[in-house]
Order: C-alpha cells, then structure tokens, then sequence
C-alpha cells in the first residue's frame, strides 16, 4: 500500500512539472509589440512607490490585501580581497551540491543547490580564487578570504563567479595574497597551483573599494513601501551582516516566497532598482542559466516592481530550473476590467489562453535570489 501511494504521489509530482514546464514554454514564445512598457518606465524611473491609495482612486482598481509583502532579511557578509582592497558579498546560490551545502553550514544561512548556474555563458562569469591550504583564515575551506578578479564598476565584474582551487605547494611559506595579480605572480614564481573548475557561485557584492549598495533613505518597511530607491536597510560590517528588503512574490504553484534584488543588466532598471549595474549578466538572457519572472505592467493596485500586484516566478528555489537570473517578462491585462490577483502559473497561463493577458520580454536580467525570511540571521 505504501509502495501504491508513492507512486501515486510521484506521478502527480510529475505531472504537475510537466504542466509548469508546458505553460512556461507556452508563454515564453509569445512576442508582444508593447511590452517595453515596463523597460520604459525603469528608464523613466516611475516605479510606484509609497502608498498606492492615488492610483487606485485614479483607476478605480482593486488593491490586493496581501500582507509581509516587505519585510527586512538579514544575511551573512564575506570578507574577501580585490585588488588589494577588502570586500564584502553575500553567497546565494552554488551549482554543486555539496559546495552549496558545505557553505549553508558554514554561514548558518541558506545557499540553494542551483544546477543551472552550470549553463551559465563564460561571458557572463567573472572569477574567484578560494584557497586548499595557506594561512588560515575565514575562507571556505578554513584559510585565507577569497580574492575575486574585479568588483562593480569594473567591466570584468559579474556577481557569477566561477570558482579557482588555489593551493600552495610543499615546502614553501605561504604567505596572505590580497589580488589576482599576486596569485598569477606566485604561480609564475612556482610557489602555487591554480585548478580551474567548473562549479559556479553567485557572490553579488555589497561593499566594495569606494562603493556600496543604496541603502534607503527611510528605512520603514510596510505592506505599501516603495519598491525602488534602494534594496538595502542596512551594512555592518563589523558584525558581518547586511540587512535587504525581501519582496513578496509567488511561486509557480502559488506558494509565497520572499526575494531580494542586489542587480540587473540594464543600467536604467539598475539605478530605478537602486543596485548595481552588470552588464555581463545579460548574455544569460538567452541561455538555461536565467529563468523567467513574470511582472504585472497594470492591472490589481500592489506592492510589484511596477506598483502593481506581487510578480509570479516559473520556478522555485530547490527546483532544477530555478535560476536567481530572473527574466523579466512584462504582464499586461488588455481590458483593465478583466483584472483580478493572478498568484500561479496555471492562472497565468489561463489568462493568456483566453487572451485577457499580453505577455512579452522587457530584455533584462535581474539577481533575486530567493531567501528564507523565518531562518534570516537576526
């Protein structure tokens, strides 16, 4: 009997994926000629903000009551070096699945196994040096901080990281290096080994050499905050934490989830956004290593990127296809009287179905990584 209900379970599990994957695709092959409307407001930074009472009363449209829809998440910061300089970032994601796992024990705080970080274009990656042995330290594996290839602001910089295996060799002094430069020197000068692999992080930084993520003005989160201006509350670096604005948002199957933004490939959508600017990032526009994002242009009054109701993911964290690449794809009701709270794919693809919907790609990819908000450091 028990062997019978599992199978039942799993064929159910399988045909749920199924159907996810179908309405993804279905949505995916649609062009619509109007859909760089959400583009264009980034680019005009309009993104509603505040209370939307004006714009209901305006329109006449429903205001969706969802509550926690903005709600502070505390996460570790990593020490690490660049060009000589500290740095701080947070990890996210890891493709492999014991890297991920061995860092959430590390950080007490959640890095999702995300295999399709491996799909990820070399375009779009930058590099990161972990060391094996050494000086001890706070890195990974017990010795030194990681040293990264460049920071934000640098056309080399990507928040994906393709991480380097540095160790010294035997019988020589280790001795803490501080950038890329110094460890190419050193193994030039046979002091150490550099193995390259194939296991993909995303690091976004926070703080960096002369820079630092916007932090908001007013830091008072409630279920009818600004969405733009900033995604951070606050940095402290001298109790390693950073603290950002986790999003409400909802999963392919109507779940709640919670995501931060940290950057995006457009630099308009970046300072709207209030993060970095990565241009690397968009060639994952096109490839398995981004997954789509669908984000209401009007529509239900809410607390979404456009000030409309809370956006809906083609994937979850711990699926195989979540990518904290998000593509944005722009949702936009044909008849503003149609409008209702759209919260699963399935409704989704419905409402595209009965042609009460126009879907279509904005062309920018923004880092939300997907985040626990009960389990955040406090």
């Amino acid at each position: 009997m028990k062997f019978e209900n599992d199978l039942h379970k799993s064929t159910v599990l399988v045909g749920i994926a199924i159907m996810i994957s179908i309405i993804t695709l279905f949505l995916s092959s649609i062009e619509i000629a109007n859909t760089d409307l959400f583009s264009m407001a980034f680019a005009q930074n309009t993104i509603p903000g505040g209370n939307n009472s004006s714009i209901n009363n305006t329109t006449g449209m429903k205001v969706h009551n969802l509550t926690n829809t903005n709600v502070p998440v505390t996460l570790p910061l990593i020490k690490g070096y660049v060009n000589g300089h500290e740095v701080f970032y947070i990890t996210t994601e890891a493709s492999d699945k014991n890297v991920a796992n061995h860092l959430t024990n590390l950080s007490n705080s959640r890095v999702v196994y995300t295999p399709s970080l491996k799909l990820t274009p070399e375009d779009a990656l930058s590099t990161i040096y972990e060391f094996k042995n050494g000086v001890k330290g706070i890195g990974p594996q017990g010795f030194q901080p990681n040293v990264a290839d460049s920071q934000p602001g640098e056309p080399a910089y990507s928040p994906l990281w393709r991480i380097q295996l540095v160790e010294w060799k035997p019988n020589t002094t280790a001795v803490e290096l501080k950038s890329q430069s110094d460890i190419i020197k050193a193994q030039k000068d046979g002091k150490l080994t550099i193995t390259p692999t194939d296991i993909i992080v995303n690091c976004p930084f926070v703080k960096w050499n002369g820079g630092e993520l916007q932090v908001r003005t007013d830091k008072t989160l409630n279920d009818s905050t600004a969405y733009g201006g900033g995604q951070v509350l606050d940095i402290d670096t001298t109790n390693s934490k950073v603290t950002f604005v986790g999003h409400l948002g909802f999963a392919p199957n109507g779940d709640i989830i919670h995501y931060i933004a940290t950057d995006a490939s457009k630099m308009d959508v970046a300072n709207a956004l209030g993060v970095i600017f990565v241009n690397k990032t968009d060639y994952t526009l096109n490839s398995g290593s981004s997954s789509d994002l669908y984000v209401f242009t009007n529509g239900i009054t809410g607390t979404g990127p456009m000030g409309f109701q809370a956006s809906i993911a083609s994937s979850n964290a711990g699926d195989i296809s979540y990518s904290p690449m998000w593509r944005i794809q722009g949702v936009t009701w044909k008849d503003l009287s149609q409008a209702d709270l759209l919260t699963d794919m399935e409704q989704l693809g419905s409402a595209v179905s009965n042609g009460t919907v126009e879907v279509g790609s904005a062309g920018v990819v923004v880092n939300c990584p997907f985040v626990e908000v009960s389990n955040t450091l406090s």
